[in-house]
């Protein structure tokens, strides 16, 4: 199964996020979120649902959420 990491661009309220796959090929997004409400979006759920499943990205969002929880936190 694919791994992630997670980093934050904090002062410009920027999620990266780097996808590596089993046979090593890697994805890169990235997005914004509201400082205030930690609100974001993912335009690209659907396309990791497909090919990594629906348990696969919830762990991915929870660790996003995480991430932008300790962010706004500070």
């Amino acid at each position: 199964m694919a791994d992630y990491r997670i980093e934050l661009d904090a002062p410009n309220n920027i999620v990266m996020v780097m996808v590596t796959e089993d046979d090593g090929s890697e994805h890169d997004y990235q997005f914004d979120f509201d400082p205030r409400s930690g609100r974001w979006e993912f335009a690209e759920r659907e396309l990791l649902e497909r090919d990594f499943g629906d348990e696969w990205v919830e762990e991915f969002v929870e660790a996003i959420e995480e991430v932008i929880q300790d962010a706004i936190d500070k």
